[in-house]
């Protein structure tokens, strides 16, 4: 008899350690339920199995976190999607408000204020105020052309500066990870809670998917095997090392290092999301697409004023002269876009007469003012129409990456609330979790009293 208690008291022992140790557990996951990256915990409680050995009862068999690999998955390629459109989105926002026609100061304003300015030196072709009015207004026009393209300029600049930034943090972010490996590998060898340096990593995993895109597996021996941009990032304890560099034609290139840094290759073309995306896809398409189309623009516009300036004469009787200097070339021809000497400074040399009119002649500056509404060029189209599709297609690239945005942020919002139900903590859950645990040690401790009751009795009749 005295056997079968001992072995009671042993089974009671043991699940008073195994219930404290779930409510130590489950008060953790109470503790932390406002804390960003924790992943809810469970205790493992097993049955042991009776034997002649073995008294039964139950025992602690170790603990986990609640996971889905997938979900986790999920969570990091969404999260690199909407970062990379989020940063194309603000962007976009920059460029859309170079062209702020909106407000009576964009550049379209200013095109059609010089026009209008022929038509009033075409009023009154000898006055030199109308002559002055039209020098000011090509002035004014030819700077803020300069002042949009030199901006788009310092946007690609400022974005290249950005995506060594980010390439800085990747690389750092993935030494953080690899370390984080070799401690939680380290830690579960010896036999100890790992758990905490396991929420560590995933939360500098989510920052790194930030940045990048990020494909995570785990290997054999519980390391995250992080994968982006088309090479394996980080393996156990290495990291590869990424740079930027600007390919033969001004783009970004993204290089990876191998593993013993010794060479690179280029992975540009396998880059899928996370800032640097977002940031190569607004410099490099966005940026690039827009200053082309205005240097086109202002090559067009700028030759047909000219053109048709050349053909007139000044109050002097002279021709030939040009109103605005424009490369030979549309490539770049909106940073070097200026008021020409030939007329700068001087009114009379402006030719609102066609040849053999002097004086008081104005047939040249009514050709000059019927410009705008006139077909230039290859396309066909007049140049406020030629305007109204270079504005077009920023306002349309900048509703496309709000749309983008919107719809990335919304399908990465689902996915972490599809996680946060898995992995996160619920009050409700956790409460009802430490009652049960509660119960089961106060059922464990009425039998250890029991027991220490009959053997106490027990002992009592032996003795007598």
């Amino acid at each position: 008899m005295a056997a079968g208690l001992s072995s009671l008291l042993n089974t009671a022992r043991d699940a008073l350690g195994a219930q404290a140790y779930g409510v130590t557990v489950t008060g953790q996951n109470i503790t932390n339920v406002n804390t960003d990256g924790y992943t809810r915990r469970e205790a493992l409680l097993e049955t042991r199995a009776l034997g002649a050995e073995s008294y039964g009862g139950v025992h602690v068999a170790g603990l986990r976190q609640i996971q889905d690999a997938y979900l986790d998955r999920a969570q990091l390629i969404s999260l690199g999607q909407k970062s990379s459109a989020d940063y194309r989105d603000r962007a976009l926002a920059g460029v859309e408000s170079l062209f702020n026609d909106g407000a009576g100061t964009g550049l379209g304003n200013q095109l059609d204020a010089l026009f209008k300015s022929f038509g009033s030196l075409a009023t009154r072709p000898d006055d030199l105020t109308a002559r002055s009015a039209v020098l000011g207004a090509a002035e004014l026009f030819s700077s803020s052309v300069r002042n949009i393209a030199d901006e788009l300029a310092s946007t690609r600049e400022k974005l290249l500066s950005n995506a060594k930034q980010i390439v800085e943090q990747v690389n750092t972010r993935a030494r953080e990870v690899s370390e984080l490996n070799r401690q939680i590998h380290n830690a579960e060898i010896q036999g100890k809670d790992a758990a905490d340096l396991k929420d560590q990593r995933s939360q500098v995993l989510l920052d790194l998917g930030q940045l990048i895109d990020v494909r995570t597996t785990i290997d054999g021996g519980g390391n995250v095997l992080v994968h982006s941009a088309g090479v394996a990032l980080v393996e156990g304890g290495n990291a590869r090392t990424l740079s930027v560099e600007l390919d033969g034609d001004g783009q970004i290139a993204l290089f990876a290092g191998n593993a013993e840094g010794t060479a690179k290759s280029e992975v540009t073309r396998f880059l899928t999301g996370g800032a640097l995306a977002g940031v190569k896809e607004a410099r490099d398409v966005d940026v690039f697409e827009v200053a082309k189309r205005l240097d086109e623009f202002v090559f067009e516009v700028g030759n047909a004023i000219n053109a048709q300036h050349g053909a007139g004469v000044g109050l002097d009787g002279l021709g030939g002269r040009n109103v605005f200097d424009v490369p030979g070339a549309s490539e770049g021809a909106a940073r070097v876009f200026r008021l020409s000497e030939d007329v700068a400074g001087d009114p009379q040399a402006l030719a609102a007469a066609a040849p053999g009119t002097l004086p008081g002649g104005a047939d040249n500056a009514v050709a000059l003012a019927g410009l705008g509404d006139l077909e230039l060029g290859i396309t066909g189209r007049t140049t406020f129409d030629n305007y109204g599709a270079l504005v077009g297609d920023v306002a349309s690239r900048k509703a496309a990456a709000a749309r983008n945005a919107e719809m990335r942020d919304a399908l990465h919002a689902q996915t972490e609330a599809m996680r946060e139900s898995l992995s996160g903590v619920s009050l409700d859950e956790e409460m009802v979790t430490l009652s049960k645990y509660q119960r089961a040690y106060e059922a464990a401790a009425k039998v250890l009293s029991t027991v220490d009751e009959l053997l106490g009795e027990l002992i009592s009749r032996v003795g007598r």
